[in-house]
């Protein structure tokens, strides 16, 4: 059977971020924003990870289901902390309580920017150990996402504990912030799979983890950025969180 995201005719006509992160086509839409990630490293010791995954990005083309995606530039590769706030969710709990909602973008920009700048982590600080998590996606989940697990206890309370800190500093409400699921974004659906399409996907979806997780069993991420993005596909560091 068909995933929810697969085609049909009881979902809308195209995948939830078609018109809001991406033109139909698949160019990417304006998307501007802040938001808390860090970058994979990309050179040196540590690099191995990104390496495997600029492998997925060399073959992507050639999948069957490759047409129906935008992938995402190698060099925006990163794993969210907490997301910000953005210009197309200007509402209760995602805008920050201390911003009026007709704000400038710049304006929340500055305001989260220098909350962020009076926090420091403590405990809470870099490394964070994480690895690939080999499950198999959810039904309703829609390409191309790497999902992530804490490699270790010290690195999860870390993470779920910061992820609170943060929210409560910018005035942000998250969702079940003991159960986040950390990952990383390769590419985003621009149109529904179709059932052979899907079975090909998750199948090589599948090998792709498997690789990624024998070439790096454990991925380190550095301290956290503040970072601005106009689109998905650069997200500007303005500053470490320390």
């Amino acid at each position: 059977m068909a995933p929810a995201w697969a085609k049909s005719a009881a979902r809308p006509s195209k995948p939830h971020d078609v018109g809001r992160k991406f033109f139909a086509d698949g160019r990417v839409m304006p998307f501007a924003g802040n938001t808390i990630i860090c970058h994979l490293p990309q050179q040196g010791e540590g690099s191995e990870a990104f390496r495997a995954m600029l492998d997925i990005y060399r073959q992507l083309p050639a999948m069957p289901f490759a047409r129906k995606m935008t992938a995402l530039p190698p060099s925006s590769y990163h794993m969210t902390v907490i997301g910000g706030a953005n210009d197309k969710d200007r509402r209760r709990p995602l805008w920050p309580a201390g911003v009026p909602l007709d704000a400038s973008m710049q304006a929340c920009n500055d305001f989260v920017g220098d909350t962020l700048r009076a926090v420091t982590l403590g405990d809470d600080a870099a490394p964070y150990r994480m690895k690939v998590n080999l499950a198999e996606p959810a039904a309703d989940e829609e390409p191309l996402t790497i999902r992530l697990l804490p490699a270790d206890a010290d690195t999860a309370t870390k993470l779920y504990r910061l992820r609170r800190r943060l929210a409560e500093r910018m005035g942000i409400g998250i969702e079940s912030p003991d159960d986040y699921g950390f990952h990383m974004t390769m590419g985003y659906a621009i149109d529904w799979l179709t059932t052979s399409e899907n079975q090909a996907f998750r199948a090589t979806l599948a090998e792709w983890k498997a690789e990624l997780a024998r070439r790096a069993p454990v991925i380190t991420f550095g301290a956290p950025e503040y970072c601005l993005l106009d689109d998905m596909f650069h997200f500007a560091r303005q500053f470490y969180l320390r």
